[in-house]
């Protein structure tokens, strides 16, 4: 724990800072004895210190604090004066309880004038006071009192603070108690809370607690009041709870509790439109609200997961932190994480996010299902093929789970042809698809891909159907075949992410997020179910184009694999295997890269029977013109 005292120069923080150290034994120390010497010499000229010159000498106390809490604590007398400087010393985490030592300008003055021999001249003052932003979270002393009775103040409040940890997590389901884990193994202390239903979810926050004694600094509580006043202020408590409703019960719940200027962060899937609502919902009671996205699953989140932020610039720069501790990191060691953009800009990212690695592991399948009921090929060979692949450019997470899954026996058998052929969904894919036709963005693979999960659950009907339609395989090429299939699979994985990311373009346009497509890339390169080694190449390629179709670096690419993609969708669909994402995405393609598309026939239509009109090629002025298509038709 470090007690941090604050205020203007003559406040007494040195003064109150050594009484009481002396009171609780912890070591004292005055900020301005870690100034640069260039530091110390503008101040003794009179010249007030900018930004740029209190930079790093607030970089060095943050560093020092750590050192300090490390060690059992510490006091320290800093100015602290702007809010800019507290993110600085807040940056890595530490534990702090802010005292603001507040007193009238003349009787700080008054206290500057008997100061001898202090470089800080007293005519430095009242740049002091005009810089100065006081902080609602900090414990305001009076200081037109005697040392004595300051004292008495402070030590009052310390012992009746209840805050013990710097961050709080509701819901200890897999995720939220990865997450804390993660967070505690970082020497973040943490509070966790978890409801408590009666012979349902019992002691759950305990039972974390006591199935990892290995790591400590993790607080469990099954009332909610506890918990809340358990936590330093502004406080940060995430949710990790099902999206919904209960979200906005759980938001109601803890309005009782926290104060202004305490953030509340949704880690859940929900919606991003209900993100934006809640965002200005909290706002008129001065909460911070970040709706971030989280990836990785089970090992992600307890060894690095990535995460996407968005809501409250403010509200991100106080939970920053602690966040970029947790998350996984790049290949340069950056944390992956990244502040999206404000109001739903993080969950509609992990939305996108969420169809992409839909559309990723239905290709997966599509794969897998040709190259076994088409081709015929056994797991090994797929196993050795898949591996192979891998080696060339087609690594990822994902990838690296199908081949596990692949090898994985259950006695003499595949494990996998035991399970059920029914696949579920959380609804972020569905919510892609809607996104995407509210916005004009063509989706069909990705929507290909949703189609696909949800025809998995009509298993009686496929079951019956399947016996009224038996298929027998065409003749196909087999040994050519082979030969295209890394690049079909190279070509699909391309267009998934063209579309997923041409929707986070249109929609950031549209909402005016600013949203950073590399950025965003670089953020799924580790930590993220579809982190893979193409993403690593698109979070270059995104800073040259925003668009993958028309990059140069990857125009070879397409050309070369979309006849591969045309070849193994057209004997899959001879061989009997459905193949609705790939058939999607070389449809796609073609469509996009068609300079005559055969919609003015479509719109032709639309005026034959809804009089819609149509616009005509040579006619610059846009002009809408009508035909009596039918009468015209009619006549002999």
């Amino acid at each position: 724990m470090i007690i941090l005292l604050m205020g203007v120069s003559g406040s007494g923080k040195t003064t109150i800072g050594r009484m009481l150290s002396k009171e609780t034994g912890l070591p004292f120390y005055d900020a301005d004895d870690f100034h640069p010497k260039k530091n110390v010499e503008k101040m003794k000229a009179g010249v007030p210190l900018n930004d740029e010159d209190r930079a790093p000498w607030l970089e060095k106390l943050s560093d020092e604090m750590v050192k300090w809490e490390e060690k059992g604590g510490a006091l320290l007398a800093c100015s602290a004066l702007k809010a800019d400087y507290r993110k600085i010393l807040r940056r890595n985490a530490v534990q702090i309880h802010w005292f603001f030592l507040k007193g009238d300008e003349a009787l700080i003055a008054d206290r500057m004038q008997q100061r001898e021999g202090h470089y800080m001249p007293a005519a430095l003052l009242s740049s002091q006071l005009e810089a100065l932003e006081i902080p609602h979270f900090a414990t305001t002393i009076a200081i037109d009192q005697t040392p004595e009775n300051i004292l008495e103040d402070i030590m009052s409040d310390l012992k009746n603070k209840k805050a013990i940890s710097s961050f709080g997590i509701i819901g200890m389901g897999v995720m939220g108690s990865s997450l804390a884990l993660n967070m505690a193994e970082k020497n973040v202390k943490v509070s966790v809370y978890n409801r408590t239903l009666q012979g349902v979810e019992e002691d759950v926050a305990k039972k974390l607690v006591e199935a990892h004694p290995e790591v400590k600094g993790i607080l469990p509580f099954d009332k909610l009041d506890e918990f809340v006043e358990s936590l330093e202020q502004p406080r940060k408590i995430l949710m990790m709870i099902p999206a919904g409703q209960i979200v906005d019960q759980q938001i109601a719940r803890l309005l009782t509790f926290v104060d202004k200027g305490d953030v509340i962060i949704d880690g859940g899937n929900s919606f991003f439109e209900d993100s934006a609502k809640r965002q200005q919902y909290l706002q008129g009671y001065g909460i911070h609200f970040i709706g971030m996205g989280i990836s990785g699953g089970r090992d992600g989140a307890r060894k690095g997961p990535s995460l996407m932020p968005g809501g409250t610039q403010e509200g991100f720069d106080l939970i920053k932190p602690f966040i970029e501790k947790i998350a996984g990191k790049d290949q340069s060691g950056k944390p992956c994480m990244h502040y999206v953009g404000p109001e739903g800009a993080g969950h509609f990212i992990k939305m996108v996010h969420n169809g992409i690695e839909y559309g990723e592991m239905q290709v997966l399948a599509e794969m897998y299902a040709f190259m076994r009921k088409g081709l015929g090929m056994s797991i090994d060979e797929m196993v050795k093929t898949l591996k192979k692949w891998s080696k060339d450019g087609a690594d990822s997470y994902l990838m690296e789970a199908t081949l596990a899954i692949l090898t994985k026996q259950e006695g003499d058998e595949l494990l996998l042809d035991k399970i059920l052929d029914v696949a579920g969904h959380t609804g972020t894919g569905g919510w892609a698809v809607s996104t995407a036709a509210k916005y004009g963005v063509p989706y069909a693979p990705l929507t290909a891909a949703v189609t696909a999960r949800l025809m998995s659950t009509h298993r009686e009907a496929r079951v019956a159907l399947a016996k009224k339609f038996p298929r027998k395989a065409g003749d196909i090429d087999e040994k050519e075949v082979l030969k295209s299939l890394k690049g079909a699979y190279d070509f699909a994985r391309l267009i998934n992410h063209e579309i997923g990311f041409s929707l986070i373009k249109k929609v950031g346009e549209a909402e005016k997020w600013d949203l950073d497509l590399s950025e965003i890339a670089r953020c799924w390169t580790n930590g993220s179910i579809i982190q893979s080694g193409l993403m690593d190449k698109l979070a270059d390629v995104f800073k040259r184009s925003s668009c993958l179709m028309e990059s140069s670096v990857l125009q070879k690419s397409f050309e070369t694999d979309a006849k591969a993609m045309a070849e193994v969708v057209g004997a899959a669909l001879k061989a009997g295997v459905a193949m609705p994402v790939m058939s999607a995405a070389i449809n796609f393609f073609y469509g996009m890269s068609t300079d005559r598309s055969a919609a003015n026939l479509v719109q032709a239509l639309r005026d034959c029977f809804g009089e819609h009109g149509y616009r005509l090629i040579d006619d610059a002025s846009g002009k809408v013109h009508h035909n009596t298509w039918m009468e015209s038709a009619l006549k002999p």
